[in-house]
């Protein structure tokens, strides 16, 4: 399979509506490990719906909001499902999210990169999450997701920006979080059903002993951890986050947040000190 770069530019991707409830945020907590500490007064406070108008929603529960699936593996793209990675994510949040609402995603391909001929591919994609009955804009989402050896198409050259460069010195913080065998069996239910985080075989062919962890889900658990460290778990501070995605990690296996207090992070695996995130920044008011 080749790409076409004229009809994959030109692919629509259909905006998709959805209502979600302070369950549904409770849930999203939940599975980014914010009730692993069930004494934790202030962090009960967002995974309990019962609380009312005094439930939280942690910001990054918008990387699942009008999610339109992994739309890039559809054979009309053209792309080879088999060869896909996700290389970075960014978001931006223009104003808190509510416990509940409706909202429409609106995703868009913003550029096609070419490497060359048996190189790589890169294509960039934008989410808006907005209320649909508004049009008020929560949040902005940014990835990059890398076409392995996919290149040739005749796409565009340019250099992308360089990421966020991380501080030489040691970092300020070191934050263990542990996720279960069932992690990505749990967080997928959050939208994501992608047959790479459940079907054995499809991780076999894909590459990998097993299946693994959502990338989304250790953007999650970084970004509650930072929250917490630099934003004294008011979710209302937070402005921006970005990362790099650098190694996969498997369910049951113990992310650590290594965090600097300019906002610089990156996450490793524990039991194979293998760096999962790199290149990190948390923005905060």
């Amino acid at each position: 399979m080749s790409i076409d770069a004229k009809q994959l530019l030109a692919y629509t991707v259909e905006d998709i509506h959805q209502t979600y409830t302070p369950k549904d945020c409770a849930f999203y907590a939940l599975s980014v490990g914010l009730g692993l500490d069930p004494l934790d007064e202030r962090r009960l406070a967002f995974v309990d719906p019962n609380r009312g108008t005094g439930q939280l929603v942690l910001p990054s529960m918008a990387l699942v909001l009008g999610y339109p699936g992994f739309w890039l593996v559809r054979p009309d793209t053209t792309i080879d499902p088999t060869r896909i990675l996700h290389g970075t994510q960014s978001l931006v949040w223009h104003r808190p999210l509510p416990t509940k609402g409706d909202v429409t995603g609106k995703t868009r391909i913003t550029q096609l990169i070419d490497r060359g001929e048996g190189k790589h591919g890169m294509i960039v994609s934008e989410r808006d999450i907005i209320d649909t009955a508004t049009g008020e804009l929560y949040a902005t989402l940014k990835q990059i997701h890398v076409l392995r050896g996919q290149g040739g198409f005749g796409g565009d050259t340019d250099p992308l920006p360089p990421p966020h460069q991380l501080p030489s010195i040691e970092p300020a913080w070191f934050i263990d979080v542990p996720t279960g065998p069932d992690q990505a069996l749990l967080y997928r239910l959050n939208g994501d059903l992608f047959a790479l985080h459940a079907d054995p075989e499809m991780a076999r062919k894909s590459g990998f002993q097993r299946p693994i962890l959502h990338g989304m889900c250790v953007a999650g658990i970084a970004t509650q951890v930072l929250m917490r460290l630099l934003a004294k778990d008011d979710p209302s501070r937070l402005k921006s986050i970005e990362m790099r995605f650098s190694a996969p990690i498997y369910p049951g296996e113990t992310v650590r947040i290594e965090a600097w207090a300019d906002g610089s992070f990156r996450a490793r695996c524990v039991e194979r000190d293998e760096i999962i995130l790199d290149n990190g920044l948390m923005r905060c008011n």
